[in-house]
């Protein structure tokens, strides 16, 4: 089994109490089985609280549920009082690994860390245009090869796909629209069709607005991100990404690529990885120049992060924007390569 790494992820060092977001901020925090029996041992007051504030959520986990916002051991000092009670090594295994974030596709495992993480997102948007030259490599064609055809084949659509995005000749739009049209081809062969040129869209979408509709109805953690939908929404499309914004975001949508486009293997679906790209965009340039206007008050790094936390992070959110993926034509790869192509001035 081979193990591959961007090569930023072993420079992250959590940044505790200094951080301007938290882990333990907003989420529930799920608590392994492991984990847990240790906390039945624990003794004194901090083992009393620790058996106290476990409960089962709605999905049958058993969780750390969040209270005003906060995991209820998060401290004013901002720091863990689990840390400090009972050290690091009995941190639940969610808590001990974020933002790392490990993937086994059978024959190798990717190793990426969240944009949800500040630190992480700061490492991500700093990063070269090397960041992932061990991802597509030759380890991991040779090993998928050897075992799999298929996810070969994704391998090299997904490498197509990254150069794709590096192409600075055009805008970042562009580079969305082309990366649509060929995992349109991809997803095509996938299903054992002969891929066909795309045909311009008869009907595409008037606006970007429906995204920010479909966006304000999700699950929404923060008072603060759903003020800045509503801003933003009510700019319209008038409110253009700047050349500032899009060579960040290239480095938001090629963590996006190489941490869910493989996703395919199971799901049998390259686009929905792409599509969520394409809708990322679209809200967080829009949310970028709202904010510009206003002197940014919020960094276009948290943009970007909380983009990440509010939507990527959410089970309940991903399924929403899949289904809306399947079932509304706004959502075709014609359409949003019109919107994408309209959208560039």
């Amino acid at each position: 089994m081979q193990d591959i790494y961007p090569d930023f992820y072993r420079r992250f060092r959590c940044i505790a109490n200094r951080c301007e977001d938290s882990c333990c901020k907003d989420w529930d925090i799920d608590i392994d089985s492991a984990t847990e029996a240790f906390y039945q041992t624990v003794q004194g007051s901090l083992g009393d609280k620790l058996r106290c504030k476990l409960v089962t959520d709605e999905y049958g986990e058993r969780v750390f549920k969040t209270e005003n916002g906060r995991c209820p051991f998060w401290n004013d000092d901002m720091l863990c009082d689990i840390f400090i009670g009972i050290g690091e090594e009995h941190l639940s295994r969610t808590c001990d690994s974020f933002p790392r974030v490990c993937v086994d596709y059978g024959v190798f495992s990717e190793h990426i860390l969240s944009f949800a993480c500040p630190e992480a997102a700061r490492l991500m948007l700093r990063s070269d245009d090397g960041a992932y030259d061990d991802f597509g490599g030759d380890i991991e064609l040779q090993a998928a090869e050897k075992d799999d055809g298929y996810l070969s084949f994704l391998l090299k659509a997904r490498e197509r796909s990254a150069q794709i995005f590096l192409d600075r000749s055009l805008p970042f739009a562009y580079r969305l629209a082309d990366c649509l049209e060929l995992n349109a081809q991809v997803q095509a062969l996938l299903q054992g069709e002969e891929p066909q040129p795309l045909e311009p869209c008869e009907e595409p979408a008037d606006s970007t607005d429906f995204l920010f509709d479909l966006h304000l109805g999700f699950e929404i953690m923060s008072p603060r991100w759903r003020e800045a939908l509503q801003e933003a929404a009510r700019q319209g499309d008038a409110a253009a990404a700047s050349e500032a914004f899009e060579r960040d975001f290239e480095k938001f949508a090629l963590y996006y690529l190489y941490r869910y486009y493989l996703e395919a293997v199971r799901s049998g679906d390259v686009l929905y990885a792409v599509r969520r790209i394409v809708c990322a965009y679209f809200v967080t340039g829009r949310l970028d120049a709202a904010f510009a206007a206003k002197g940014y008050p919020l960094p276009r790094m948290r943009i970007l992060q909380r983009y990440s936390k509010e939507v990527e992070h959410s089970y309940d959110n991903t399924e929403a924007l899949n289904a809306a993926f399947d079932a509304d034509p706004r959502f075709s790869a014609e359409s949003l390569i019109a919107l994408l192509e309209r959208s560039v001035p």
